[in-house]
């Protein structure tokens, strides 16, 4: 979510490579209209235009993680923090250890994810003179 959400990250995340390659595909619903979220917010509009209203009954609220990656991302996001609710079962003696294990896990599995998506720039060398 946080990767597509900026165009900075999103161009240069692998995100962006594989929706560049659905778009040459010609598989437009995976492809930059849906991923890039600069573009993408546009889809649950009439002809991409708010003041059409939406393309189907609840595009716009209801059904908003349909039709956009950052949108479908925050979705399962919000949906892995109310399985964690419901499903919580103590990890040890203390609520606060185990705050702080699943804050640790939490992190850690972000970082991997965002290290995992984010394509790593080569620096550039100056050539000699």
């Amino acid at each position: 979510m946080d990767i597509i959400g900026t165009k900075h990250n999103y161009d240069q995340s692998r995100w962006k490579l594989l929706a560049d390659y659905f778009d040459r595909k010609n598989i437009k619903l995976l492809g930059n209209q849906f991923w890039d979220n600069s573009i993408a917010w546009k889809n649950k509009w009439k002809n991409h235009n708010p003041k059409d209203g939406e393309v189907y009954f609840g595009s716009s609220t209801l059904f908003v993680p349909i039709t956009d990656g950052w949108h479908l991302t925050k979705f399962i996001w919000l949906m892995h923090i109310l399985a964690t609710v419901i499903l919580f079962e103590r990890i040890s003696n203390y609520f606060i250890v185990d705050l702080v294990i699943l804050y640790l896990v939490f992190g850690i599995g972000h970082e991997f994810f965002r290290h995992l998506l984010i394509l790593k720039q080569r620096p550039r060398l100056n050539k000699p003179h």
